[in-house]
């Protein structure tokens, strides 16, 4: 299937079998909460992915999109308020969520400002993160 990891689980159907394996994904995410849709793509792809049993690392911000963190925004009533909806899915699902700190002091951002259960991490604790993932989902501006 091309996808092999540290968990795997046998499925058999009729007179054949064949290996599901379970991955650990971490997400990359450098755009702002309203620019693109990249905070409810990443949401989705994540739902879909702890649905089949898979792990979810954690979601590192990068750049502006450490303002996907900031708690208080104002989109109204009419707009979706992706802080909140990133702060319930990871409550929720237990996931780990962290902005980069070079990025919250360039903005001006306080750690006391995020959502609930969001730290301030460096650019090495995101690379452990990194390094112990199956997969790693890039959400960026492009080119």
């Amino acid at each position: 299937m091309g996808i092999w990891f540290s968990q795997s689980r046998k499925v058999k159907q009729s007179n054949w079998s064949y290996e599901f394996t379970m991955s650990k994904y971490v997400f990359f995410i450098s755009t702002e909460p309203y620019k693109y849709q990249a905070v409810d793509s990443l949401i989705e792809i994540a739902k879909a992915a702890i649905k089949k049993g898979h792990e979810i690392g954690g979601i590192f911000f990068f750049g502006t999109g450490v303002y996907n963190l900031k708690k208080e925004i104002s989109c109204g009533t009419s707009i979706r308020n992706i802080p909140s909806k990133i702060e319930q899915f990871c409550a929720k699902n237990n996931i780990p969520v962290a902005g980069c700190s070079t990025w919250v002091s360039i903005t001006g951002l306080k750690e006391s400002e995020f959502i609930e259960g969001a730290t301030e991490e460096g650019l090495g604790d995101f690379s452990n993160w990194a390094l112990e993932a199956d997969k790693l989902i890039v959400f960026g501006a492009g080119g």
